[in-house]
């Protein structure tokens, strides 16, 4: 019975009843898995985000030479490997003897554990890899696609209207005002929308939420900002501590 019990228990993550969750009360997302506790989008770091409760665990990605989607930041590998150069122009199994997950490889890892934030930094034909990667590991309910490039979240809406999209917000995109911004999110099919926590103001998340977008905000540390947002009403703040974050936030 206890076998039984057990499965009957276990509740797959899901995008879907974040987002609703969302709604009443504040999330929390791990940037780059949980990058103030272990070395940021490694195995180590995800596995860390998960076991902190986040609701989700955040990933950046980048095609190698070889095309292989790899979970890497910088446009470059200097600053977090042992390797010199450019993601674009190194393949894969290079990455891969120094640590660096792939999609493939990191799916796996979260797969009916996490939610998966995917967010796509560069790559030419990148978003069908994507979404084909996606639906054919059967996560499609369980993924968030992130990206500063309008154009990116409207080709994935085009392909994959069932993905959640969000896009973010750079400084310069915020200050070119919040009316053609939400009307913008509006013509590109974004299911959400993401703000730097130094620009996200209550008003623009009022708008957001008039308009049922669920709003994100990056990178937040632990301290008077958890407060002052969750305040706000946002729905999921993203942090590098996820599991601090959640202790202020009483989850």
């Amino acid at each position: 019975m206890i076998p039984l019990l057990a499965t009957l228990l276990f509740v797959k993550p899901s995008t879907k009843a974040i987002l609703e969750e969302s709604w009443k009360r504040t999330l929390v997302v791990g940037h780059r898995g949980a990058a103030a506790y272990k070395p940021e989008n490694t195995f180590a770091a995800f596995e860390e985000g998960i076991a902190s409760k986040a609701e989700a665990v955040e990933c950046d990605v980048h095609l190698s030479a070889d095309r292989e989607i790899v979970v890497m930041h910088d446009a470059t590998l200097d600053r977090t490997t042992t390797l010199k150069g450019k993601v674009a122009e190194t393949p894969y199994a290079a990455m891969k003897a120094v640590g660096v997950p792939s999609l493939a490889e990191l799916t796996k890892v979260t797969k009916d554990r996490s939610v998966l934030v995917v967010e796509i930094k560069e790559g030419e034909g990148i978003e069908p890899m994507v979404v084909d990667h996606l639906r054919k590991e059967k996560v499609e309910d369980q993924s968030i696609v992130f990206s500063f490039h309008d154009d990116r979240i409207a080709k994935i809406k085009e392909i994959a209207p069932e993905l959640t999209s969000v896009w973010l917000l750079s400084l310069g995109q915020v200050l070119k005002g919040k009316t053609a911004v939400f009307e913008h999110l509006k013509a590109i099919g974004a299911d959400g929308v993401g703000f730097d926590y130094r620009t996200v103001t209550a008003k623009r998340v009022e708008e957001a939420h008039r308009r049922k977008l669920p709003v994100f905000v990056w990178t937040v540390p632990p301290g008077p900002q958890v407060d002052r947002l969750k305040a706000m009403g946002v729905n999921f703040i993203i942090t590098n501590h996820p599991r601090d974050v959640r202790a202020q936030l009483g989850l």
